[in-house]
């Protein structure tokens, strides 16, 4: 039984140096393509918040709660406080940007 067990423990040892399993995942260099779809991505995160932010700026605070449902409000904010809901967006928004600049994006042209 002890054999099997050292057998079977040195075997396993052998395999796991032999291969270099390590258990950390190579880093691959991502391609100007993944980058592209990346940035793109961003740019429609980005859309729907300016699209949260403007519908928010522009309802008074009686019809914001419906008005934030549109557009939707829970990947952005969880307020249906007007002023939480604006810092929310605002901090979303400067997250996505410097995002954006991280992956090495063109700048936004207004």
């Amino acid at each position: 039984m002890k054999y099997t067990f050292l057998l079977t423990l040195s075997s396993f040892t052998a395999i796991a140096l032999l291969t270099g399993c390590t258990g950390q995942m190579a880093s691959v260099g991502s391609s100007s393509a993944d980058n592209e779809k990346e940035c793109i991505a961003l740019d429609k995160k980005l859309i729907k918040v300016d699209q949260f932010l403007e519908v928010v700026n522009t309802q008074s605070a009686f019809h914001l709660d419906e008005a934030a449902i549109a557009v939707i409000k829970p990947t952005i904010t969880q307020s249906n406080n007007k002023p939480r809901m604006i810092k929310d967006g605002k901090k979303k928004r400067a997250d996505l940007l410097a995002e954006r600049q991280k992956l090495g994006c063109e700048p936004l042209q207004k």
